[in-house]
């Protein structure tokens, strides 16, 4: 997914059934009540989960500068035994203030993840100063961004030639502008899907997809489910029109 994912664990009432797989670090997490486990984004993961078993779901990016989270390439899951904050975060769930829920759920996720921060390398300089040269392409795509959107686009707001623009850009932040442009999509996607009763089909009218089917076909390439599958994993209703 394009999002960091962190989980707490509040119902367990099978015999470690439930289990989490990260094949890119050959590690397996038995789901446990009382215990948190995150996923960096852009991590493909195997999941196995029964009905018994119930956990709050929290998705978020922490970025440095737009697209660019600072989790990204980490290859490793991570599991903490912390029953007082699932125990916060179930009571999050409960909080009739939805303002107060908010931030009961942000700086969780904050305290979780400091433990977790990857090193502030050479590499993560670099790629802050260099997000500087490129800020007003990283902010148009925040804002404007959509399916329509091209490597080519990008090139002329910079004033480069296509072929130019996508060599230094690579070099500069370590993805290929395309790639980036997928990734963002993915993001607006992801949380548009994540909001309840939004239809799959406003979500691909809303990116300027040409067609729902388009989008579907899009969002399984890059996720490797349907936005509906998406939507069911997650918990969350919706249409599909």
């Amino acid at each position: 997914m394009a999002v960091n994912r962190l989980w707490f664990v509040f119902r367990d009432e099978g015999a470690g059934d439930c289990l989490l797989r990260n094949p890119a670090a050959d590690q397996e997490f038995p789901l446990r009540l009382g215990c948190a486990f995150f996923i960096p984004c852009n991590l493909e993961v195997a999941v196995e989960i029964t009905p018994s078993i119930s956990f709050v779901s929290l998705h978020f990016n922490l970025d440095l500068f737009y697209g660019f989270d600072v989790f990204d390439g980490s290859p490793r899951c991570e599991m903490l035994a912390c029953p007082e904050r699932v125990g916060m975060a179930q009571s999050a769930l409960d909080e009739t203030d939805e303002l107060h829920a908010v931030c009961q759920l942000n700086a969780l996720i904050f305290q979780v993840c400091a433990s977790w921060l990857p090193p502030w390398t050479t590499d993560r300089q670099r790629g802050q100063a260099a997000a500087h040269k490129y800020a007003e392409v990283l902010e148009f795509v925040e804002r404007e961004g959509d399916a329509t959107t091209t490597v080519e686009a990008l090139a002329a707001r910079m004033g480069m030639r296509n072929d130019v623009f996508s060599r230094t850009f690579t070099h500069d932040m370590g993805v290929t502008p395309k790639n980036f442009l997928s990734r963002s999509l993915m993001r607006k996607a992801s949380r548009m899907l994540l909001t309840p009763g939004t239809p799959v089909g406003m979500v691909a009218r809303e990116l300027r997809f040409s067609s729902p089917y388009y989008f579907s076909r899009f969002f399984k390439k890059h996720s490797g489910e349907s936005p509906t599958a998406f939507r069911q994993s997650t918990g969350i209703g919706g249409s599909d029109r």
